[in-house]
C-alpha cells in the first residue's frame, strides 16, 4: 500500500474550503482515508478529518460516493 504523500508530514493548516485538496484524502467511496495510506501523524489526520466533515455540513465535498 503507497502512502499518497510520502514526504508531506509538514502540512501546517487543512482548509475545508480548499476541497480540491481534501479530495486527494478521499477514497472513490467518499471515505476519508487512513493514516497508514496518507502518511499524517495523529494530529494532522484528526485536523484532516475535521476540514472535510466541515466541508461535507457545507456541501462542498459529499458524503457518499456517487452511484
Amino acid at each position: 500500500m503507497a502512502k499518497i504523500f510520502k514526504n508531506r508530514t509538514d502540512v501546517a493548516y487543512f482548509d475545508y474550503k480548499d476541497y480540491k485538496t481534501l479530495q486527494r484524502y478521499v477514497n472513490i467511496y467518499g471515505q476519508i482515508e487512513t493514516r497508514k495510506k496518507t502518511g499524517l501523524s495523529e494530529t494532522q489526520q484528526r485536523q484532516l478529518a475535521k476540514a472535510i466533515k466541515r466541508a461535507r455540513h457545507l456541501a462542498l465535498l459529499p458524503f457518499v460516493a456517487n452511484s
